[in-house]
């Protein structure tokens, strides 16, 4: 029994007839006579009868009885034949905040898409602290977080920086170089983006004053920045991914938070199968770190800012 007899078979009951099924196979009625008439010998019963001068042909009970085991053994084989095209391709698991997979990494998973074809990505969004558990457990490949906590069998790599700016309303009276507490805090649009960046902002305004709005995802910013006077701070990335929207522009200042350090963490001892996939994976990674305008490739000094 193999395939070609199977879908023979199938196509025949289908089609309801030998000319049919010829024509839908691309195949003399003479082969579509053949292979059912093997298959019949090798099951040892008839699947139909023909009768000179019908087009049409009768399914006999057997017959009948044996199109949904046909179906499975068709399905079977289908499946066995995927296995070689599929038993390279690798799923690497990814993980990040918000930021990194909505602005600054977006564009490198683009292209990996078009330069690993072979390597699946599967991008998944969490906060920092769970991205750690989730490497240290190896149900994550690679993890891309904003600060650091230390898991046993986890390394946290810096890969590059990114320098934060005021972003606001085109007409908002705010300008180049202004100094943060030039800035009211009530028409703030805030956005936690690390301890870092907590501390800095506790020195600038009263923890009891209120912002305008908080959010949690750098990508909800722009929907709360259309009336002018409104304010946020934000990385360079994220304020690139605004650019499209000419109603909002921004601005260095004085004393600016501390420019966000992205770690990338891995786990000391991944799985075997995906090891060459993080590794090609990671090397891409510093290239486009490199590449970048818009992003600052790490050195250690800037661990002492």
């Amino acid at each position: 029994m193999n395939y070609q007899q199977i879908e023979t078979f199938l196509t025949v009951i289908a089609h309801g007839s030998i000319t049919g099924a010829a024509e839908k196979l691309f195949v003399s009625q003479s082969t579509v006579s053949s292979r059912l008439q093997q298959l019949e010998e090798e099951l040892g019963a008839k699947l139909i009868f023909r009768q000179k001068g019908h087009r049409s042909v009768e399914i006999t009970a057997y017959g009948r009885a044996f199109i949904p085991i046909a179906n499975q053994w068709a399905a079977l084989w289908k499946d066995t034949q995927n296995l070689k095209n599929t038993a390279n391709i690798h799923t690497l698991n990814i993980a990040s905040v918000d930021a990194v997979n909505n602005f600054t990494l977006l564009p490198l998973f683009n292209s990996h898409i078009e330069r690993a074809p072979d390597v699946k990505l599967s991008i998944n969004t969490f906060h920092s602290e769970e991205i750690h558990g989730l490497v240290e457990n190896r149900t994550m490949d690679i993890g891309f977080v904003f600060s650091q906590i230390r898991y046993q069998h986890v390394i946290s790599r810096p890969v590059y920086r990114e320098l934060m700016y005021l972003v606001c309303h085109k007409d908002s009276k705010y300008h180049e170089n202004m100094h943060p507490e030039e800035l009211n805090p009530g028409k703030e649009v805030y956005l936690k983006w690390g301890p870092d960046f907590q501390q800095w902002h506790d020195r600038h305004w009263d923890a009891e004053t209120s912002p305008l709005i908080s959010v949690n995802t750098g990508s909800m910013l722009q929907h709360y920045l259309q009336e002018p006077g409104r304010w946020a701070m934000a990385p360079m990335s994220v304020v690139q991914a605004f650019q499209k929207d000419k109603e909002i522009t921004h601005y260095s200042i004085q004393e600016p938070p501390d420019s966000r350090i992205c770690y990338m963490l891995t786990n000391r001892y991944p799985k075997a199968s995906h090891e060459a996939a993080i590794a090609a994976f990671e090397n891409e990674l510093d290239e486009f770190v490199c590449e970048n305008q818009t992003i600052c490739t790490f050195e250690p000094w800037m661990l002492a800012e």
